[in-house]
């Protein structure tokens, strides 16, 4: 029986110096925060606040337990060890992502396939409507080249009526004399 009551002091011992390091490391972190709070010159409640706004953006998206939400200020250190600038530290849980987050992301790849798909036919139209105009320059080109071998055809023809007239011109002459 002396055995059972030892144990329970040394149990309610325990309990009590457990106790007291909980206080001790509260204290300890209220006394982090206050710090940090005071070198990053951030209100407990600009913090706060700050805390309340990231929670009710993120609870647009997905569902979270408040309760269990720690936003707190830390430091963040340098590779040297030494303390650095300060940083916001957030751990949210997520009890279940919405649907119309998921949705939102469905309609975003679609609305970025459907831009995607936009930008190939507007690539195709662009290349077609080159073609097209190649296609029309081409022929435009043919019908000057045709204008062109007409015209060198008309040329020749006169070339050869006019050594015809000077044959003519000549036979007479020569005749008359």
């Amino acid at each position: 029986m002396f055995e059972n009551i030892t144990k329970f002091f040394k149990n309610w011992k325990k309990k009590e110096s457990k106790s007291d390091n909980n206080s001790r490391d509260t204290a300890k972190e209220r006394l982090h925060l206050v710090l940090m709070q005071d070198r990053a010159n951030v209100s407990a409640d600009f913090l706060e606040l700050m805390k309340q706004e990231i929670i009710e953006v993120i609870k647009k998206y997905i569902d979270v337990d408040e309760s269990a939400i720690d936003v707190r200020l830390t430091n963040k250190e340098n590779s040297d060890g030494t303390n650095g600038a300060p940083a916001l530290y957030a751990n949210i849980p997520i009890l279940n992502i919405k649907n119309e987050a998921r949705k939102s992301n469905v309609k975003t790849e679609k609305k970025e396939e459907n831009i995607d798909k936009i930008e190939e036919n507007v690539e195709k139209k662009i290349e077609e409507k080159k073609e097209e105009e190649a296609e029309q320059k081409v022929e435009q080109a043919e019908i000057i080249i045709e204008e062109v071998n007409a015209k060198k055809d008309d040329v020749e023809d006169k070339k050869e009526q006019e050594e015809v007239v000077v044959e003519t011109k000549e036979k007479i002459k020569s005749e008359n004399n």
